[in-house]
Parts: structure tokens; C-alpha cells; sequence
């Protein structure tokens, strides 16, 4: 599932059960190693899996029609960022840092813990790392080299619920959720930070609510927000939800589509930066996530992508092979955006749903 407030509401009401296990080394034999075919070339398709009780990162090159053969164990509930070249692992309950080098992937972990629980994303800008953190108000920094955290760097308000957070030059971009009791009561902000004098730019209000997914381009952030949920039975008002544009030369947000017009709650998105078609994750009111197309010239909606169960693991997309990568309940999918079609990737077993996905360039 994509609904990331809905589930970090419920784990926290849950007693933890395990720690995490990613403390290792890796033999000489072991199919991690930099010989496999599917981590050669300079870019990683990282998929991390779950099936909420075990978690483990998978990953293959762009290009691969298979997953590879290593697997990395973490918690259940870790998300995956990438930037600088480097993958980071953000594992809840309790906060865990991870740092790889994908040129070594299977080999050597640099792991820290945080004394945030419940990390969201990171960033980084040279040798310097941000977190955004959904349950204080601050952004950890830390060194991207040795995975230690450093500094703190508050942010502008209480309840802040920091949700992602992307680097534009200088510039920390965060949004912020703004959750009362794990509910949307408030629209969301976006938060602009100088990384250098760790101070506040300005805040930009958002029109929609629980921001949680965004990509950068072109002086423009594009935002998913998933809305407000009923608290009783979790249901998603259609006219809080959906996808906006700021533009940070203006400071301005506008919406770009709202729930009701995509059918369902926005989720995950990802941009196809050369034909610029957004990519959205639409959660149905029987919480079945579809994947559909917008054109940012004409504003139109295609049709909903062809051969997908239920993409709750998320999209990310690779420009080089121009191919949307789908963390499709039934598995990790790939979609062809010039043939038109859906495949799904080869070596899945032992099978465990997608949950996060990130493609690193080294």
C-alpha cells in the first residue's frame, strides 16, 4: 500500500517484533558479488519488497529482463532512496540509516541508527545527506561517506510530518503532511531550506492534502497528495487528492488534477522528463491502485496502463531505456512506453510484493 499514514498509524499501535537483520558480510561465493550480470553498466533499478511481516532489497539493471540473484534482508517497513549516486535503505521502527554503494551492492553496508523512528526519504547534495522524518520536526543531516548523522535542521512548524524531500542546487524542497491523530486536517506546505545556512527560505502553501510523493524538473516540483482519510473507515475525499505543479520561481502551486478526476487517490508518481508525461498511482475506493498517464502540455488523462494488478509498491521511471518500472502487487512489472506494453520482470522467487522503488545512476 501506498497510503503511508494510514499504515504508519496502524504500526504504531503494534509492538515491534524484530530489529533489523541487514548487519552482515557477504562470502566470496555469494551471488551478490560485482560478477553478476544485472549490477554491470552504471545505473541500478533498486526494488525493495515486503510482505509486512519480511523485507528485502532486490535489484537488476534498467535493461535486465531479470531480476538479480543477491537479496539483502532489512525491516518490513523500509523505503528506499537514492541521490549522488548512492542508495540509501530507511528502515522504521526502530529509525535505521543504510548506506551502499551500488557499485558494491551485497558486499559492504555503512548502518546507523537514528533517534527519529520513522524516516520517509533522503537526499543529498555533495557529501552531505538530509532525511526527512514523518514523526519530528526536524531534517536529519548526516555524511553521506560514512552514514553518521550530524545536524539537525528544524523545521517551521509543530506536527510538520515531513513526507519527501528533494534537492534543487542549494535548495531543500520538503512537504510537509500537517497530521492531527495520523488525519489530514490540513492542506499540506512545501517547504523551501538554504542546505548551506540551514535556514528557512519560505513556505508555500498547497492546495491539497498529505503530500506524499514528489518529482523535480525543470524549475517545476510536481506533488501527489493522497487527501484526507475518514478516520472511521478510511475512505478518501476525492476533492482533497490529487497532483500539483509549484513553480519555484514563483512560488505558486496549482492543481494539475484532482482525485475526481483520476478516478481514485494519487499515490506514487514519476515523470517521463522527454515526452513530459506524468505517471500516477490512482487508489480506487476498494483500494485497488491502478497506474494511469497525464500529458503535461494538454493536460489530458490517457488510459489506464494495460496488465497491472495493483501497483500499491509504487513506480519510478528509467529515462535511458524509457520503461516505467511497476511494484505491481503480483510483482515487480516493467511497462514499454513506446511499445505500449506491460511485462512482468523474471526472477521473483522467493515472490514478495514491491514496496519502494528507485533507480540509482553512478
Amino acid at each position: 500500500m501506498t497510503q503511508r499514514t494510514t499504515l504508519a498509524a496502524f504500526r504504531r499501535s503494534i509492538p515491534v517484533l524484530a530489529l533489523s537483520v541487514a548487519f552482515f558480510a557477504c562470502s566470496d561465493e555469494s551471488p551478490n558479488n560485482n560478477n553478476d550480470e544485472n549490477i554491470k553498466g552504471n545505473s541500478l533499478l533498486l526494488n525493495f519488497t515486503s510482505d509486512y511481516t519480511t523485507g528485502e532489497l532486490r535489484w537488476m539493471h534498467p535493461d535486465s529482463a531479470r531480476l538479480s540473484e543477491g537479496t539483502l534482508p532489512f525491516w518490513q517497513d523500509s523505503k528506499v532512496s537514492t541521490a549522488e549516486g548512492n542508495i540509501f535503505i530507511l528502515e522504521n521502527n526502530p529509525g535505521t540509516l543504510s548506506c551502499i554503494l551500488p557499485q558494491s551492492i551485497g558486499d559492504k553496508i555503512k548502518q546507523e541508527r537514528l533517534s527519529a523512528e520513522f524516516p520517509y526519504g533522503a537526499t543529498a547534495i555533495g557529501n552531505k545527506g538530509y532525511i526527512a522524518l514523518n514523526d519530528v520536526d526536524y531534517i536529519q543531516v548526516f555524511n553521506v561517506n560514512t552514514c553518521t548523522p550530524s545536524e539537525k535542521i528544524d523545521l517551521p512548524i509543530s506536527d510538520a510530518n515531513a513526507s519527501t524531500i528533494k534537492a534543487s542546487g542549494d535548495t531543500l524542497l520538503v512537504t510537509l503532511q500537517r497530521l492531527e491523530n495520523w488525519s489530514a486536517t490540513k492542506s499540506g506546505l512545501l517547504v523551501r531550506i538554504n542546505a548551506s545556512t540551514k535556514t528557512l527560505i519560505d513556505t508555500i502553501q498547497l492546495k491539497l492534502y498529505n503530500p506524499s510523493s514528489s518529482v523535480l524538473s525543470k524549475g517545476k516540483l510536481y506533488v501527489s497528495l493522497q487527501g484526507a482519510y475518514d478516520p472511521i473507515d478510511y475512505s478518501i475525499d476525492m476533492t482533497k487528492t490529487g497532483i500539483e505543479v509549484v513553480d519555484l520561481a514563483t512560488g505558486t502551486s496549482e492543481i494539475l488534477k484532482t482525485g475526481t478526476e483520476l478516478g481514485g487517490g494519487a499515490g506514487s508518481i514519476a515523470l517521463d522528463e522527454a515526452n513530459q508525461i506524468l505517471y500516477v498511482t490512482s487508489v480506487s475506493v476498494d483500494w485497488v491502485t491502478s497506474v494511469k498517464s497525464i500529458n503535461l502540455a494538454s493536460k489530458t488523462i490517457g488510459s489506464t496502463l494495460p496488465d497491472i494488478v495493483n501497483a500499491s509498491g509504487g513506480i519510478v521511471f528509467d529515462k535511458a531505456g524509457k520503461k516505467l518500472f511497476i511494484g505491481d502487487k503480483a510483482g515487480l512489472k516493467v511497462y514499454d512506453t513506446v511499445a505500449k506494453t506491460t511485462q512482468t520482470i523474471g526472477n521473483q522467487n522467493p515472490l514478495l510484493p514491491p514496496y519502494s522503488l528507485a533507480i540509482v545512476n553512478f
